[in-house]
């Protein structure tokens, strides 16, 4: 059996972050290292948060429920959690280089309408949509890669 298939008979539990983690890894066939690679995290904090003995950072669950393509809501409480179909493109291996993740736009839903938060040193921080966009700005011109999620 190819280690991206399931057997029928055995579903992965969903029950947990930890969980849904794993299973979505397992799911598309990716080893820990490759997901680290993608998160731009470490191996071990992938193992750490498959078996719930810590929990992402704010930045990290951003990234995972991007990369799954998912909710924040649905990958922390599991609701309406389904295993997304794997990215259109294989994970890339560490002996192509490519620039590291820099940052994530999304609606804060709080007292500023965006939240930015950079990947690089986990920052957060609310901005208005003016402010915002000059974020974006500087960061096309610093050539940054910029993901920006819609919720």
């Amino acid at each position: 059996m190819k280690r991206s298939e399931v057997p029928s008979d055995s579903k992965p539990s969903l029950k947990t972050l930890g969980d849904r983690i794993k299973a979505v890894r397992m799911a598309w066939g990716w080893s820990q290292e490759e997901m680290a690679e993608t998160l731009r995290v470490d191996q071990a904090s992938i193992s750490f948060w498959e078996r719930d003995k810590i929990r992402p950072s704010g930045s990290a669950l951003v990234a995972l429920a991007a990369l799954f393509r998912t909710s924040l809501e649905s990958l922390e409480k599991g609701k309406g959690f389904v295993l997304p179909d794997p990215p259109s493109r294989a994970p890339i291996s560490k002996k192509i280089a490519r620039p590291a993740l820099r940052s994530v736009s999304l609606p804060g839903g709080l007292e500023d309408p965006i939240a930015i938060v950079d990947l690089l040193d986990g920052t957060s921080r609310g901005r208005q949509i003016s402010e915002a966009m000059m974020v974006l700005v500087q960061a096309v011109k610093d050539d940054r890669k910029i993901w920006i999620v819609v919720e």
